[in-house]
């Protein structure tokens, strides 16, 4: 008696995990790729609507950070000029005059790079070390655009409207993308030295 069936022939094939809605999500979060975009946006999310119920609350902070702006404004100007002055969050150079408010802070690019850095795939000490240098580092470029827009104002009040808009909002994304592939190149993918032979 013979039989044209062959070992396992009969079996049910196993399902590709894949082709269900869970197992593409999970295929999905296992690309590297894919999470970071994700815990970026999720994050941004987040910060979009848990920053403006803490501005809300704490505004004396987002009030001392602005005045605190405008006298690094002060101190930046001071060994250049005697004319320059700083009442509250206002900077006046030989008579134009900056009002710093909380877009002028870098509060926005410190969240947009904050989520960029918890995003990535890294350890979390790493991460630490991503805010902790990246963060200031923002805002002391932030402070030196301020300044380069306080000369614009007062030297080439023609220009003034197209670098506050244009030139700089581009120069922070610059800035922002800049910051956070340092950290990546310098902090997160450092290979370690190589043991010496012997």
């Amino acid at each position: 008696m013979s039989s044209d069936s062959a070992p396992g022939r009969d079996r049910p094939a196993t399902p590709d995990p894949r082709a269900t809605i869970p197992g593409r999500i999970r295929a999905g979060w296992d690309n590297r790729a894919f999470r970071f975009v994700f815990l970026f946006l999720l994050y941004l999310g987040i910060a979009s609507v848990v920053y403006p119920e803490l501005r809300d609350r704490y505004r004396f902070l987002m009030e001392a950070l602005m005045v605190g702006t405008a006298k690094l404004e002060y101190y930046l100007f001071r060994p250049f000029t005697d004319d320059v002055s700083t009442t509250g969050s206002l900077v006046v150079l030989k008579g134009f005059s900056v009002k710093i408010i909380e877009e002028c802070t870098g509060v926005y690019e410190a969240i947009i790079f904050g989520a960029a850095v918890l995003s990535f795939p890294t350890t979390w000490a790493k991460r630490g070390i991503g805010l902790g240098f990246g963060i200031p580092a923002i805002y002391g470029f932030n402070a030196v655009r301020i300044m380069v827009l306080i000369i614009v104002g007062k030297y080439y009040p023609a220009s003034f409207e197209f670098m506050h808009l244009y030139f700089w909002q581009a120069t922070l994304i610059v800035m922002i993308t800049s910051v956070w592939a340092l950290w990546i190149f310098k902090v997160v993918i450092r290979e370690p030295p190589a043991a010496a032979a012997g």
